[in-house]
């Protein structure tokens, strides 16, 4: 397990990949309740100083009408629909396929160019091919 200070923005993988940048995650804790955990791998992203606070939203689930609830006890279809608004506000995408995985403390967005220029200020990383992959803000599992 790599040193991983949360918060972070990666790029996550199913797959193993070796390499300069990637870093395994195991384990990681997510999913309110239900206390599953996230294991794959990650390349950071150094996020624009202009979309800190955006980042900050998501990881305080800020995008949620009550907030006192969270996600402690899952994203349902309403919690879905305002995370995607959410982002659509912030210039940022997520396919339904890609929502389906949004849980407490592994905030998913689509792995494209449009996400990469909003986030980074680039529309890639050099050696890394988009495809298959995922942008995920990591936060911690609040139980």
């Amino acid at each position: 397990m790599s040193d991983l200070s949360l918060p972070v923005t990666v790029l996550l993988s199913s797959l193993p990949r070796e390499g300069a940048g990637w870093l395994a995650v195991s384990a990681h804790a997510c999913g309110g309740f239900s206390r599953r955990s996230l294991d794959g791998y990650a390349y950071i992203l150094p996020i624009l100083p202009a979309m800190q606070e955006t980042i900050d939203d998501i990881l305080f689930e800020q995008f949620l009408s009550d907030i006192t609830k969270g996600l402690d006890a899952g994203a349902g279809d309403p919690e879905r629909t305002q995370y995607r608004a959410f982002l659509q506000r912030h210039g940022l995408t997520i396919s339904d396929q890609n929502l389906a995985s949004l849980t407490q403390a592994v905030y998913p967005m689509d792995a494209s160019e449009k996400n990469l220029l909003a986030l980074t200020g680039s529309a890639t990383v050099k050696g890394i091919a988009l495809a298959g992959l995922q942008i995920a803000v990591l936060g911690e599992n609040s139980n």
